[in-house]
């Protein structure tokens, strides 16, 4: 593994590890998940098994997330797309003629189906697993929980919230950030195909606390997604230990051939 950081336009940088084979069949670009970190057991998972398949990995820490200089950088939809976008710009840079492919979780779903709808990319398959495509009503719903009313609460008080998922450490959530949510719904404003034909597919679990399943197969539905549903499992699709390698099983398949 290999640790380095880049510059984005705006001076932040982005903290980001890379693992390359020999002769690369493609790069997979890993986007995580809120409140976790490039160093989550799945990316750590990803840049041990695509190596393995020909596929090299680089992984990035999204703005306000992980240990590094990503920390560094308040939280918001623009400069997470760039941070992605930054990646990208890397790879076609030191990698030329290596096709491009996206792993993202949760959140990283969310912000990859954003910036394929609002950026030029070169990436044609992404891979989607636990995705939040109901992000903004995980902090926005018509009948808040006592959580959210707190977290409502401070925003008004302080103008940001500190928020959390599973054990991961915290994340801020601004005045900014929470606009960005409300104004970026997946389900309106996602279009797979605004710059070029893309392949998505998604990984979920039946009894995820976290992001609904309801909410995932109706997206799958809506938008003609191929999804593959991982009985039992939870968010992290870990509570049978076997379960994560199926799902890289499952990517490099999709990346490699299209299909699964």
């Amino acid at each position: 593994m290999e640790y380095f950081n880049l510059q984005k336009k705006d001076g932040n940088q982005v903290s980001c590890v890379k693992v390359i084979p020999d002769d690369p069949c493609g790069i997979v670009i890993g986007i995580h998940g809120f409140s976790s970190s490039k160093e989550g057991s799945t990316y750590q998972l990803l840049c041990r098994r695509m190596p393995a398949a020909g596929l090299g990995v680089v992984c990035i820490d999204l703005p306000g997330h992980g240990t590094q200089e990503s920390l560094k950088e308040t939280l918001r939809i623009p400069g997470a797309l760039d941070s992605i976008e930054a990646a990208e710009q890397y790879v076609l840079r030191e990698y030329p003629g290596c096709r491009i492919f996206y792993f993202a979780s949760s959140f990283g779903d969310y912000l990859t189906g954003l910036y394929i709808r609002t950026r030029d990319h070169a990436g044609r398959r992404l891979f989607w697993r636990s995705a939040a495509v109901n992000m903004p009503a995980l902090f926005h719903s018509e009948d808040p929980s006592p959580e959210e009313i707190r977290y409502m609460e401070k925003l008004k008080e302080q103008g940001y919230f500190d928020v959390t998922m599973e054990e991961h450490r915290p994340v801020r959530i601004t005045e900014e950030m929470y606009n960005d949510l409300l104004e970026n719904d997946l389900f309106e404003v996602f279009d797979a195909d605004r710059f070029g034909k893309h392949q998505v597919f998604m990984a979920h679990g039946t009894e995820d606390q976290v992001i609904d399943p309801g909410a995932a197969g109706k997206f799958a539905e809506q938008f003609g997604i191929p999804i593959h549903w991982f009985s039992g499992e939870g968010h992290s699709i870990a509570a049978d230990p076997a379960n994560p390698d199926r799902v890289m099983d499952l990517a490099v398949s999709f990346y490699l051939h299209g299909d699964v």
